[in-house]
């Protein structure tokens, strides 16, 4: 793809949407190893934004939460499955509040030992991005409360409030 003459995009990245990023890769496939994408999510973010990097993986979450154009809580799971960040399940699933465990989680499962702090934000904006997108005119604040490489938990625990 090439640049125009003031060296930008010719389409603006932050428009593209899951169909405009379908691979095509018909010999490896279209996934990506875990340890590539945790050099990137983990090692890169923080060596690149220091103690800014969960804040900015959480609203790059909320993002494609919202993108995603999730339209039911079951949609939520499935999709999220699909794109193998890890297996979901509810623990709460209320109108005004959501709990989702999530075991294999692409972003932490096996990282020993822990690092000390939960790791998994952007699991975290992009559940509470899409519960604003299945809860139209809502708000949703999410947060990590169990993280397995980031402390040593059984399961990551995502908790959003939907106001």
């Amino acid at each position: 793809m090439s640049e125009d003459k003031e060296g930008g995009f010719i389409r603006d990245p932050k428009k593209l949407n899951i169909n405009d990023l379908l691979p095509e890769r018909p010999t490896i496939g279209d996934e990506v190893s875990v340890v590539l994408w945790r050099l990137v999510r983990i090692v890169g973010l923080y060596h690149l934004l220091g103690e800014d990097a969960p804040e900015t993986a959480y609203f790059i979450g909320k993002d494609i939460g919202q993108a995603l154009g999730i339209k039911s809580a079951p949609e939520l799971l499935k999709k999220m499955t699909e794109l193998k960040i890890g297996k979901m399940n509810f623990i709460v699933n209320t109108p005004e509040t959501v709990h989702i465990s999530i075991s294999e989680c692409a972003t932490c499962s096996g990282i020993k030992p822990p690092l000390g702090k939960p790791i998994c934000q952007l699991e975290a904006g992009i559940i509470a991005g899409a519960l604003e997108t299945i809860y139209p005119g809502k708000k949703s604040v999410g947060r990590e409360t169990k993280c397995i490489g980031g402390l040593g938990d059984e399961f990551c625990k995502i908790e959003c409030d939907i106001v």
